[in-house]
């Protein structure tokens, strides 16, 4: 597995923020987001391997087309014409209408939806703008920033790779988080909170999240401190973007929660597309105290403990105690911003 970022592999523009990904996570959002994956090199694996790769690539996107062959031996017509949901190999393909093959599919209520102005919502157009253009929050540092993940839990064959979405509208305290995520068995973790280090422990085998190999999300963390030299009271309104695949795990700063931006400023960076600020407020806005500030992050993996997991994170979020106070304190600080 490399641990290589993308500035390292190939030349991109000055400026360009896709360098500093790593490769492996820009390798697995490409299978996440394409509608045909092909499944080279069949012949140098056995049934089983096939399976396992088969299975985990469907766990991470159920809804491509996926061609497994050898030689890279693809038709022109399998990836131009092939729109519906299925697993073809290169020695059963079925082509034609008339075909009566078991892997042959009429049925294209599942096809990929390509429009990139499209907003129905049953297309997973998840916080994407016209002209596929990134959020719309100036103070967006990440391309990927979304706030909405319709991932529901499922169970891939009889490999054990299965996954589960995790969800809360309670802060995580930072530091028990973090204690939580140095202690994930991965040897990468260059882009975890740094202003936190002294308070990490070593890895641990007995770790819950043994076994995940994909993980991603939005997730919303308290200030560790609201005031001093040390403050910082941004967290309350940052969303942290989650994203570990394979070794590498990481979590960065992914744009603002839209609950923290005026609603009339929020209603003008969506002037050319009412229907997403309407959908972002109908679904994202899951209570009337936080609007959007939640935790909802996907596990994928293989045998995955998701008690432990849930376990875990839950031991995370704030006490009511530390609640209360977190409410205390964000309120102050809108008074501070209001008066200013």
């Amino acid at each position: 597995m490399t641990y290589d970022r993308a500035g390292r592999r190939w030349t991109l523009g000055e400026g360009d923020c896709t360098a500093n990904r790593q490769v492996v996570e820009l390798l697995a959002e490409q299978v996440e987001a394409a509608n045909l994956i092909i499944l080279n090199k069949r012949d140098m694996a056995t049934e089983e391997e096939l399976e396992v790769a088969t299975s985990v690539i469907q766990s991470l996107n159920e809804d491509a087309t996926l061609l497994r062959t050898s030689f890279g031996e693809v038709s022109a017509s399998q990836i131009l014409k092939l729109t519906d949901r299925k697993t073809l190999d290169d020695d059963v393909a079925c082509h034609g209408r008339d075909c009566t093959s078991h892997s042959h599919s009429h049925d294209h209520s599942s096809a990929a939806c390509t429009d990139p102005d499209c907003t129905d919502t049953s297309h997973s157009h998840s916080h994407r703008h016209k002209n596929g253009s990134a959020c719309a929050d100036p103070d967006c540092t990440d391309t990927s920033h979304s706030h909405s993940h319709s991932h529901a839990t499922t169970d891939v064959g009889n490999l054990g790779i299965s996954s589960f979405v995790y969800k809360s509208t309670r802060p995580f305290d930072a530091n028990r988080l973090m204690k939580y995520m140095y202690a994930w068995p991965v040897p990468n973790k260059d882009e975890l909170d740094n202003g936190l280090r002294d308070l990490y422990p070593e890895e641990s085998k007995d770790s819950p999240f043994v076994g995940v190999l994909r993980s991603k999300g939005f997730c919303w963390m308290a200030p560790t401190a609201w005031d001093g030299l040390l403050q910082d009271t941004w967290r309350a309104n940052t969303s942290m973007y989650w994203s570990h695949a394979g070794k590498h795990l990481g979590v960065q700063v992914g744009g603002r929660w839209w609950a923290s931006v005026d609603r009339e400023l929020m209603k003008d960076f969506f002037a050319d597309n009412p229907a997403e600020y309407e959908r972002i407020l109908a679904e994202d806005f899951v209570t009337d105290e936080f609007g959007d500030r939640r935790q909802e992050i996907v596990f994928i993996g293989v045998n995955l403990q998701e008690e432990r997991i849930r376990k875990a994170l839950d031991e995370c979020l704030l006490t009511d105690e530390e609640l209360d106070d977190f409410r205390k304190r964000l309120a102050a600080m809108k008074e501070v911003v209001q008066t200013q």
